[in-house]
């Protein structure tokens, strides 16, 4: 047990805390982000057809123990890629006792398959966003971390509750072999491993973090986050691989910090 991880686990810690990354979890409380294909706009699809293909989270405050939240959420965009959808959604969440902004999520939700549904004049081919060179060196600092078999058994109780992660038939029809890990779980074990790393374990030094899920993960594979330190001091780039396949399962990193941090930059 690596006992920085108390903080975070143990209620009576001195500094008891909630990790950043958990923020990401008030999307599953909304219909507009678990009914996606209730989004106009598109034709209707196979639930195990949809994947979360990206994500950014942004934080303004630290994220409370306890209390009352209230989230806004809409629909920003809706591109038609050819091969899919992305449905490109913005939720805003914000302590309902005091009004403050405390976290905005910009999740990106891919719908394969129902592509063509707008004039070819219309599509957009590749992603919205510019993809982020990681530099071609050894990482600056790396975290690495070994899931568990019942590791997405586990991360369904947040409330991400897509059979796709759980349900052996379902994850066939999805494409997949055997049940996969949840994008978001492998979001937060990055987030994890910056924080720990580049901030001294401080979460108040993570301001955003986002990327793009790029390979599927299998529950009991060993993720390693690889960091590179960016053209300022606020900046780290970073990307996750499996490392037994050598792939990348998480693309386009990048963490902005709180500066002045313990950060070791």
């Amino acid at each position: 047990m690596d006992r920085r991880d108390l903080r975070y686990t143990y209620e009576n810690s001195e500094d008891f805390g909630v990790l950043p990354t958990f923020a990401v979890l008030v999307q599953f409380l909304l219909p507009q982000v678990t009914s996606v294909h209730d989004c106009p706009g598109i034709p209707e699809f196979n639930p195990m057809l949809l994947l979360h293909g990206e994500h950014k989270l942004t934080l303004f405050k630290s994220i409370p123990t306890e209390g009352h939240l209230r989230v806004v959420s809409k629909i920003r965009k809706v591109e038609d890629k050819g091969s899919g959808a992305l449905v490109n959604i913005q939720l805003h969440t914000y302590d309902a006792d005091t009004g403050e902004l405390l976290t905005i999520n910009e999740p990106g939700i891919f719908v394969r398959g129902i592509g063509g549904f707008l004039p070819a004049d219309r599509k957009s081919a590749g992603s919205s966003k510019p993809s982020v060179l990681i530099p071609d060196k050894e990482p600056d600092f790396v975290y690495t971390k070994k899931t568990s078999a019942s590791q997405a058994i586990l991360y369904r109780l947040t409330g991400d509750r897509n059979p796709l992660h759980i349900d052996p038939d379902m994850a066939a029809v999805g494409g997949f072999e055997r049940p996969i890990l949840h994008g978001l779980c492998t979001f937060g074990i990055a987030g994890h491993g910056i924080i720990k790393e580049v901030c001294d374990n401080e979460p108040a030094g993570l301001r955003s973090i986002e990327g793009r899920f790029s390979s599927p993960v299998v529950p009991g594979q060993s993720l390693r986050v690889e960091m590179f330190k960016g053209n300022s001091k606020e900046t780290i780039l970073f990307q996750v691989r499996t490392v037994e396949t050598g792939k990348i399962c998480l693309s386009n990193g990048v963490a902005q910090l709180n500066v002045p941090t313990n950060a070791k930059l």
